[in-house]
């Protein structure tokens, strides 16, 4: 599943002005490029809503499973097994409540991801916005230039997450540590 960037070109013209045609061709792109490194950085969680994803996950051998992209909204199925074998916590987890073990490929229906106008979502449009904006204001990618006694040092504008970006998008999106519960 292709999924598209958080922000728009006119997400982007509402933080850093109009931008110039070559710039709007190059919006799209880029902002595709800054939403893929926050997916990254946030352990690569969709983020997007998505609703009835069809996952098939490995059993952990526990009758506890952890569902891989946050938050859940919601869990209608797991393939072969009816509704009072499973619950569902109401958050990630998974459990078998006829004492048998969650073992082999259990597939697993459920919708899940930050709607656009959930603050989650709306920190990742901001992060993909900055991400895009020092990319268009320093397209040579300069770091410091100097004129006489005057000096300027530039932020990074490389395809990357500033330091300060990243821990916010870990923040965000609860990024600790997601997998299979032992």
């Amino acid at each position: 599943m292709a999924l598209g960037p958080f922000a728009t070109a006119d997400d982007l013209t509402a933080r850093m002005g109009d931008l110039t045609e070559a710039e709007q061709s190059q919006a799209t792109r880029l902002l595709a490029d800054a939403s893929n490194l926050i997916r990254m950085t946030a352990d690569y969680q969709q983020i997007s809503r998505v609703d009835s994803d069809t996952v098939t996950l490995r059993g952990s051998g526990t009758q506890v499973l952890r569902l891989p992209q946050r938050p859940v909204r919601d869990v209608t199925a797991v393939a072969g097994l009816t509704v009072a074998v499973w619950r569902w916590d109401g958050g990630d987890l998974l459990t078998r409540v006829d004492g048998y073990c969650w073992d082999g490929p259990i597939t697993v229906t459920y919708s899940h991801g930050f709607d656009v106008d959930d603050i989650a979502y709306q920190v990742a449009v901001s992060v993909a916005c900055d991400a895009v904006k020092r990319t268009l204001t320093n397209p040579e990618m300069i770091r410091q230039r100097s004129i006489d006694d005057y000096s300027e040092t530039l932020a990074d504008a490389r395809a990357s997450l500033m330091p300060g970006e990243q821990d916010t998008i870990r923040q965000a999106f609860g990024v600790t540590t997601w997998g299979v519960t032992p």
